[in-house]
């Protein structure tokens, strides 16, 4: 029973459309999704392209907690949701105090880059291929 209140003051509903922080604005939070579905977005130039949909169990807003940084991204619930919010020195505590939460963050950091570097190689072949991107 202990467990509850303290779930509770870090548990927080945000209705479908809430923007949870924009990119370029400081980070003072990261985030983990109990429920519903967030969507991380990044403008570029004057398009917006979704860099990514997360779910259940997936945390977001970790890197400007960790590089004391402002978002580099867009955060907004796309389906009401229940999300767990981690301040960086709840967040410091839990990667000193539990081995096993800090190797899935790197574990799922790791995830990210890789994705990141296959999205870079695909721009790239397509810069390389030249107008039309080299399809017939």
């Amino acid at each position: 029973m202990a467990e509850e209140p303290l779930a509770q003051r870090f548990t927080k509903e945000a209705p479908r459309g809430t923007v949870l922080f924009r990119e370029g604005e400081p980070g003072r939070e990261m985030f983990v999704v109990q429920a519903g579905r967030v969507r991380i977005t990044k403008r570029v130039g004057a398009a917006e392209t979704t860099l990514a949909t997360l779910g259940q169990g997936e945390f977001f807003g970790e890197m400007s907690i960790l590089n004391n940084r402002p978002h580099t991204a867009t955060a907004t619930v796309e389906e009401d949701a229940r999300l767990l919010v981690i301040d960086p020195r709840t967040f410091d505590a839990m990667l000193r105090g539990n081995a096993e939460v800090a190797i899935r963050m790197i574990k799922k950091l790791a995830d990210r880059l890789e994705e990141a570097d296959r999205r870079i190689e695909q721009l790239l072949r397509r810069e390389a291929a030249g107008p039309g991107g080299g399809a017939r």
